[in-house]
């Protein structure tokens, strides 16, 4: 299956830390990313490199191109949380988020029953992706790090395989 993939995904390393700092400096995920939320990001980012972080965090690449960043955390034995960024800005409105996180959760986690998500209420863009995607909005909640409105979605993992298979 792995080998009908476009993309792969690698666990960051330290020597990416300065090209992950620039690439969420970008005013596009800036926007979303910001204060406390990229304070614990950045935070998490030095623990992951030495061994005690919450989250993992990945760099998916198109053959040698790292183009995006991802991060996830366990939630229970059951899913996993999800949060991305298409980061090289070539690789931005070309259509390519659903395949993007397909690719992703079928070659990381095809053995987790669901995945999570929480964009922001007004990242419309995103929620049209995730939506594409197969996700779900299953409630919305004010977040501690960013006191608007978040979406909580859900994307099943027996669906996306079902999908997948056609």
């Amino acid at each position: 299956m792995k080998a009908q993939f476009r993309f792969h995904f690698k666990l960051a390393n330290a020597n990416q830390k300065q090209m992950i700092q620039a690439w969420i400096a970008q005013e596009h995920i800036a926007k979303w990313l910001h204060g406390q939320g990229l304070r614990n990001t950045l935070e998490d980012l030095e623990k992951f490199f030495h061994g005690s972080s919450w989250a993992k965090h990945w760099i998916a690449y198109d053959g040698p191109t790292p183009f995006a960043y991802l991060l996830t955390s366990e939630e229970g034995k059951e899913a996993v949380t999800l949060d991305l960024f298409i980061c090289d800005l070539s690789y931005l409105g070309r259509g390519l988020g659903v395949q993007l996180i397909h690719e992703f959760v079928m070659s990381q986690f095809p053995a987790k029953k669901e995945v999570l998500i929480d964009p922001e209420a007004t990242n419309t863009r995103a929620i049209h992706v995730y939506t594409k995607a197969g996700f779900e909005v299953t409630g919305e909640f004010i977040a501690p790090w960013h006191p608007v409105p978040h979406l909580q979605m859900r994307l099943k993992i027996e669906d996306l395989l079902k999908k997948m298979k056609g």
